[in-house]
């Protein structure tokens, strides 16, 4: 199987603690996707213009951001994955969602891609944002 793009949630780029930091490895992760030839898209429920500042204000900055506005219907709806999709112009099969939430497996499932639980249960189970290269060396060379 190839692997044409990694879907990040919003809550496994960022780091817990406050102000908003980028998570261990986020940055590098779509620093190496990209290097890879693998698109990559964030997916958020909050507006997609305040959430483009606060990633480009921490070096994180993927090939899209897909979130909730005109009416898209946020996780475990498949509508973010679909919007992603559509916008890398990469079928749901070449996917891969992460996410740390039982709503984002729901969503991988609805729209028949691969997910990967940072901390949850999943076709793949990550500890940590850096073993998604693992994944992706495993599913073959990217188009």
């Amino acid at each position: 199987m190839q692997l044409g793009a990694v879907l990040l949630s919003l809550d496994v780029l960022l780091d817990d603690g406050q102000p908003p930091a980028a998570g261990p490895d986020a940055a590098a992760l779509i620093e190496s996707l990209d290097a890879r030839g693998i698109l990559s898209a964030a997916l958020t429920e909050r507006p997609t213009e305040q959430v483009r500042t606060l990633l480009e204000s921490l070096g994180l900055v993927p090939h899209a951001l897909v979130g909730t506005d005109d009416d898209r219907k946020p996780l475990p709806a498949p509508d973010l994955v679909f919007r992603a999709c559509e916008v890398l112009n990469v079928p749901p099969w070449e996917v891969l969602l992460v996410d740390c939430s039982d709503a984002g497996r729901e969503a991988a499932a609805s729209a028949g891609c691969l997910f990967a639980g940072l901390g949850t249960t999943g076709a793949f189970t990550i500890g940590r944002l850096g073993e998604v290269l693992d994944i992706v060396a495993g599913a073959g060379p990217s188009r």
